[in-house]
């Protein structure tokens, strides 16, 4: 025989039964952390980050340029002595290759120069030769058989060059840009010269030092 008490045990005992229960089938419902998702179930959206391209203002824009000159002028010539050292052009005068070689090699360092002076402004280096002049310059140098096409090239590229220095001297606000520039103008006006006397061009002096200088529109970063 059952009494009230025994017949009350037993309810609440069934109750805690099917609430344990339910919690089982809750949980079994559940997916356990990191198993795939069920069929149908969108991915989760992507993200992308890009790294903006640098911004060069006042100084810093005339250093850009002078970098990405002076490395294009000295990454052109220095394929054309190379190119000439390795008979691509025809017979070329060693007076022509070595000029060629070494006039490179003064350029990259000029480009390397001012570089160190964009990044001690705290701007980032000059990546590669981002200007509007690289491609017809560049194809100057593929459409080039002969070494009058060379030293044309040359003569041309270091007169931008000098004429672009030149304009910074005369434009720049920091000590450091216009010390900069006053070593670099000769040093490029020189070779300009250089390649004049082997064209066999009388030497000339330009009634606009600056004539044909790059500024920092010419910049396609």
């Amino acid at each position: 025989m059952t009494g009230p008490g025994t017949t009350r045990r037993r309810f609440l005992l069934g109750l805690g039964a099917l609430s344990g229960a339910a919690a089982l089938a809750a949980c079994s419902n559940t997916a356990p952390p990191g198993s795939p998702a069920p069929a149908g179930t969108p991915p989760p959206p992507t993200t992308t980050t890009t790294t903006p391209a640098p911004v060069y203002e006042g100084d810093a824009a005339l250093m850009a340029v002078a970098a990405a000159l002076s490395g294009l002028a000295g990454d052109l010539l220095g394929q054309a002595g190379t190119g000439a050292g390795q008979g691509r052009y025809g017979s070329v005068p060693g007076v022509v290759t070595a000029f060629l070689s070494g006039a490179a090699a003064q350029h990259v360092a000029h480009a390397e120069a001012w570089n160190r002076l964009l990044t001690n402004a705290g701007r980032p280096p000059v990546d590669g030769y981002p200007l509007t002049v690289e491609p017809p310059l560049r194809g100057r140098l593929v459409a080039a058989v002969a070494p009058v096409d060379l030293l044309g090239l040359a003569a041309d590229v270091t007169a931008t060059v000098t004429a672009t220095i030149t304009a910074i001297a005369g434009r720049a606000t920091e000590t450091s840009t216009v010390a900069l520039a006053a070593g670099v103008a000769p040093v490029s006006a020189m070779h300009g010269a250089t390649a004049d006397f082997l064209l066999g061009r009388p030497p000339t002096a330009p009634t606009d030092p600056t004539a044909g200088a790059l500024g920092p529109d010419a910049l396609t970063v």
